[in-house]
């Protein structure tokens, strides 16, 4: 792609700052006349304009559909479960559409501004975070001054603000999850005495083992050596989940380094399968360090293919741990369409063992607690799709399709004009105070 800066002339640049208008020369030559750059930048921000209203009555009809629970005729786990589903948005972003579109139904002057084109869902969104905690006005007021990211920056100030009121139970938090690069990121925030009690066994950890001349470990060596003593001490599981192991898919020719060389990785073999459950990819190497002194087990492919192996049949209807693995493998997480569960998952009898069904691999599936019930106390059905393969219908028959496509809609780009300008912050050149903006919202508590 061509950079603009290395495009413009000395002349654009001069025009960029003098009285003559600034017409950059196009980087794609074009058959239509270009338009004046004025009128470009006004379509963008009408646009703009246009859009937030847009949003603002779409999420008027995600207010209502939850409002009348639509979602649960699916068999969904919630608003935010259907709307990921249907609509085909991430989790996330399903959940913070319904909770702004839950608070706008409490808040008629924020609601006007956003329908008229005046608001944009990120100020929307900003605002209702504290709409239990100020008043109305204020927001809708603020929200006009101030940008998108001055917003957020007084959002996230004034609830730093009244943040000591909170027990510091409520503040207590830890998270995990895997970057681009594959590496584990973790971040905790703890209370003095659990911080002292990680501190001190992160101490122990680091020290345990070494002679009296090896240098100490760094934080992740210690960090890393407190979970293996964790492990080593931990209560086995039986129920087949692995929970409370670290499990590593690795085909035989990785474990045993056949036609590879030892740092070769997936990317290199997309053939080969090398890599943490539910996470990133291994290198052959680091699958092989791994497998020196761990527990080992083997997989013959055929048993998730149409099942000939680890058939129990009536014998009992339990599900031992290597079924209960094997599932794990074929299904991943839970088969109910849209459900992104991965964990604490019941192994459901397609066929219940009390009408005679096999406690074999094709007569099992794995779902989660919500959809299990629906199974069997609301009237879902699994119908046979293929081997080892199961459509979900609802009770009255309508198959839930596992992504249901978008409709066509018709365009009404043009219904309505909006001002260009409606989206820009009321601003006059006055510099922007965080401490001011967040003093007005601490004298503006909601009624």
């Amino acid at each position: 792609m061509t950079d603009l800066a290395g495009e413009l002339t000395d002349a654009d640049m001069l025009a960029m700052w003098g009285n003559a208008p600034f017409n950059p020369q196009p980087l794609v030559e074009s058959d239509p006349p270009d338009e004046a750059l004025a009128e470009l930048e006004s379509r963008i921000t009408s646009m703009a304009a246009r859009l937030a209203a847009q949003t603002r009555e779409w999420l008027v009809l995600v207010a209502e559909f939850n409002r009348r629970k639509g979602w649960v005729q699916w068999g969904m786990r919630s608003m935010a479960h259907w709307l990921s589903w249907s609509c085909s948005v991430g989790p996330g972003v399903a959940r913070e559409y319904v909770r702004v579109a839950t608070a706008l139904t409490e808040l008629p002057l924020v609601d006007e501004a956003f329908a008229q084109g005046q608001l944009s869902y990120s100020k929307v969104r900003a605002v209702t975070r504290v709409a239990d905690q100020v008043d109305q006005t204020t927001l809708l007021e603020q929200a006009k001054v101030h940008s998108a990211a001055q917003l957020e920056k007084v959002i996230r100030g004034y609830r730093k603000a009244q943040r000591p009121e909170r027990p510091v139970e409520q503040r207590r938090k830890a998270r995990w999850f895997y970057d681009e690069d594959g590496m584990l990121v973790l971040s905790a925030r703890l209370t003095a005495d659990e911080g002292a009690l990680l501190v001190a066994a992160l101490e122990q950890a680091r020290g345990t083992g070494l002679g009296k001349d090896d240098p100490l470990p760094g934080d992740a060596d210690a960090l890393v050596a407190l979970a293996q003593t964790a492990q080593a001490a931990g209560a086995v599981d039986s129920s087949g989940d692995d929970r409370h192991l670290v499990v590593v898919h690795a085909d035989a020719d990785v474990l045993i380094g056949a036609n590879q060389s030892p740092d070769q990785s997936p990317d290199q073999r997309p053939d080969a399968i090398c890599r943490i459950e539910h996470g990133p990819g291994l290198t052959a190497a680091a699958a092989r360090r791994l497998a020196c002194d761990a527990a080992l087990i083997a997989w013959v492919s055929s048993a998730v293919s149409p099942g000939k192996n680890l058939r129990l049949g009536r014998k009992t209807r339990k599900i031992p741990p290597a079924l209960r693995r094997a599932l794990r493998l074929r299904d991943g997480g839970c088969r109910f369409p849209g459900c992104p569960r991965m964990r604490f998952l019941d192994a459901h009898h397609v066929i219940h063992w009390a009408d005679g069904g096999p406690t074999d691999l094709e007569n099992l599936i794995l779902l989660c607690g919500r959809h299990h019930r629906s199974m069997h106390e609301e009237g879902f059905t699994l119908v046979p799709d293929g081997p080892q393969r199961w459509s979900v219908r609802r009770p009255d028959g309508t198959t839930i399709p596992a992504a249901p496509p978008l409709p066509l809609t018709p365009d009404v780009s043009a219904e309505t004009e909006y001002d260009p300008d409606a989206l820009r912050p009321d601003q006059h050149g006055e510099p922007f105070s965080l401490r001011d903006s967040v003093d007005v919202f601490c004298r503006n508590p909601r009624p």
